[in-house]
């Protein structure tokens, strides 16, 4: 007795696409809804940053530009120091952690203050919010770098 070999599945209708052709045209509909093929589908449109990773690129970029501006003018310093100092008059009790951090870095070498300053670190990203180096940017200076971070 002999059986005849049957394909696996249930055998096509007439006129219906084979795999290749389901295959292409769901890359198709794949594209026209805005993904590429890399690995795997992703988005084709660009990454979107959260405000909170705007602000702090926008507070690199800023910090940046006054580490170029100190290591071209070490007085600077002595600027950035009188304003922590007077941020510290000003200050209610407890007096917060960050004075005392800034403080620290601000007793550093020049070269060591624009490092930081410039810096991906952790904590070098949560002082950029509470920097005493805020009045050291021309107001044409912060208009740009506030210009390109929309």
């Amino acid at each position: 007795m002999e059986t005849s070999k049957k394909g696996s599945g249930r055998p096509r209708k007439p006129g219906a696409p084979d795999a290749a052709e389901r295959m292409r045209a769901a890359r198709a509909r794949k594209r026209r809804a805005g993904f590429r093929l890399h690995q795997s589908w992703v988005s084709a449109e660009p990454q979107v940053y959260s405000d909170h990773q705007r602000l702090d690129a926008r507070s690199l970029a800023m910090h940046c530009l006054i580490a170029r501006k100190l290591l071209a003018t070490p007085a600077i310093i002595v600027q950035a120091r009188s304003t922590l100092a007077r941020w510290r008059a000003q200050a209610a009790e407890p007096v917060p952690s960050y004075f005392f951090e800034w403080g620290r870095i601000l007793e550093g070498r020049p070269e060591e203050i624009a490092a930081f300053l410039a810096s991906m670190r952790e904590d070098a990203m949560r002082l950029r919010q509470s920097s005493p180096f805020t009045n050291c940017l021309t107001p044409e200076e912060r208009k740009r770098i506030f210009g390109a971070f929309r």
